[in-house]
């Protein structure tokens, strides 16, 4: 009859021990881990490439259509040059009408200097709710400290008066 001893002794033998089977899943797990790993890169990698390709297909259209625009802009003010030339009898007054009008459209935009393109939000984007979004967030009340308040409500009667 086997004792106790050999009995437990034998199954470790058969699968190459407690601590080797221990080993084998924790080398699985790393082994997993690093696969992980290398897809979440592959993927952040496809993902940026995916971005830069939207990007340049962006910048290639807005090109495109500054281009065209240039050019229908042109050819526009061309037309109205001739028009008003027509009108004032020689086309060389309607092509200083038009560039007198071009003129006083860039004097009015170089005085007034408006916003033509709206603020940044990077800062508040990359920083989340911890930055104040306006003054009126900065008035807000805060929420209730440990701190115990003073109730002005009954002075000391011993405190100097503060007149």
């Amino acid at each position: 009859m086997e004792s106790l001893d050999n009995r437990s002794s034998a199954p470790n033998a058969e699968h190459g021990g407690k601590v080797s089977r221990i080993a084998a899943h924790t080398q699985g797990l790393f082994e997993d881990l690093r696969e992980w790993i290398d897809l979440r890169i592959d993927l952040a990698i496809l993902e940026v490439e995916e971005r830069l390709d939207e990007t340049k297909n962006d910048i290639a259209l807005g090109l495109l259509i500054a281009i065209a625009g240039f050019f229908a802009a042109l050819f526009a003010l061309t037309t109205i040059a001739l028009g008003v030339g027509a009108l004032l009898g020689h086309p060389g007054w309607g092509f200083l009408a038009v560039t007198v009008a071009l003129f006083l459209i860039i004097g009015g935009l170089r005085l007034t200097q408006p916003d033509l393109i709206p603020p940044s939000n990077l800062f508040r984007t990359l920083r989340g709710d911890r930055a104040p979004a306006s003054d009126e967030d900065e008035r807000r009340p805060r929420p209730a400290s440990a701190a115990v308040e003073e109730d002005d409500t009954d002075p000391d009667p011993a405190a100097p008066s503060q007149a």
